[in-house]
């Protein structure tokens, strides 16, 4: 049995439309037969990846970059090492990349406008740690003459290869790394997130909108439109599994530890949230309600919801958190961990009661996320030791 964080939490946006489909329209999903508002795993997990840096809870060089730009960002570190290399960095860049991580040169996308030196962009969207860039551009330089004659020599195509799949990224260790043309650069995430799902049926309604022109003197728009938007109750869920994280920190260089790696995934999964259109609906919210369980089964708990959520006074939370409280203990009782320890924090303690016998009630999220942390370092610590004796 391993050891999971598993964290549950309950959040109210206001009108927004946060994550679209292909038409602009808000994401949805049937579940118990209804249809609800959803927001993808993917989405949440890049607002975690962005609010980890703009928060300021991870550096910027223990952080990863996805892009299809990584031959400029390599161009970029390889002109930090030796500014005279002019155009013919941008060609080592490009044969380097291409040999540790298999990706090809996309020609109709060959120079675009980018925050990194203009460079061919790739067919692939890579996935690279910052600090391994880094590494990449000094194990390259003392071949730049000659950079196909370098790698053919063993000893440097070793080392190369190395640091090209290294996992020298906080945020490529706790969310993985898919790469088709590199088999050993893909790793398996040490995070499951799942898609964020209304807790009540959510009608999907139309916002008319007219801009108006200011320099003209007839009472026309100057443009006029049309745009969706919901109003969800949310039930979200993600679990952080503590010896996937530890295994794959592997190659980590940073200053962080596990324990304070699993405090920022925590305050990341309560603080973030998609920007889509949030400058027209300025949606910013936190949990309501924030459940962590340090536990050997984590288990996602949107059964709770299987039948939507109905009020005639209007309101979904209390209705919700108190729904979610009595399906927790119960599915606890009947099938979970004996062992698990549990922490939460809410708004609305009464909704929430059914949980006080198990659940450690905290007054903040700083000290959530400290108590679970150091519980799942712990435990983790216990788990490796008894696999290595």
């Amino acid at each position: 049995m391993s050891i999971h964080l598993a964290l549950h939490a309950l959040q109210t946006l206001p009108p927004s439309n946060p994550n679209r489909d292909d038409l602009g329209s808000p994401k949805t999903a049937v579940y118990g037969g209804v249809p609800r508002a959803r927001v993808s795993s993917q989405s949440w997990k890049r607002a975690m990846r962005e609010h980890f840096l703009s928060a300021g809870l991870i550096p910027a060089e223990d952080l990863g970059v996805r892009t299809r730009q990584g031959i400029g960002l390599l161009t970029d570190a390889l002109l930090q090492q030796s500014p005279d290399l002019g155009e013919t960095a941008t060609a080592v860049a490009e044969t380097v990349l291409g040999f540790v991580t298999g990706a090809t040169t996309d020609t109709a996308a060959a120079r675009r406008k980018t925050k990194v030196t203009a460079a061919p962009a790739t067919r692939e969207t890579l996935f690279l740690g910052r600090r391994q860039i880094t590494r990449l551009a000094e194990l390259t330089i003392p071949g730049i003459d000659d950079i196909s004659a370098f790698l053919k020599i063993k000893e440097n195509a070793a080392a190369v290869r190395a640091a090209g799949s290294s996992r020298d990224a906080v945020d490529i260790a706790l969310f993985g790394r898919m790469v088709a043309t590199g088999d050993d650069l893909t790793l398996d995430a040490a995070v499951q997130v799942a898609h964020a799902l209304a807790v009540h049926r959510t009608p999907v309604e139309t916002d008319f909108f007219a801009a108006v022109d200011d320099l003209t003197r007839d009472s026309g728009a100057g443009m006029i439109g049309r745009r969706e938007f919901l109003s969800p109750t949310l039930y979200r869920h993600a679990v952080l599994t503590g010896p996937d994280l530890a295994a794959n920190l592997c190659d980590y260089a940073g200053a962080m530890s596990p324990l304070q790696v699993t405090d920022a995934f925590v305050r990341a999964f309560a603080e973030s949230i998609p920007t889509g259109h949030i400058t027209s609906y300025a949606h910013t919210t936190r949990p309501t309600l924030l459940i962590a369980t340090v536990t050997g089964t984590p288990l996602n708990m949107i059964g709770a919801f299987e039948t939507p959520v109905e009020t005639t006074g209007g309101g979904h939370q209390s209705t919700a958190a108190a729904r979610l409280a009595e399906h927790i203990t119960h599915t606890t009782a009947a099938y979970g961990d004996p062992t698990a320890r549990t922490w939460l924090v809410t708004t609305d303690p009464d909704a929430t009661e059914p949980l006080h016998t198990i659940a450690t009630r905290v007054t903040s999220l700083t000290e959530l996320a400290e108590a679970c942390s150091a519980e799942l370092d712990q435990r983790t610590r216990q788990h490796t030791a008894r696999a290595q004796a």
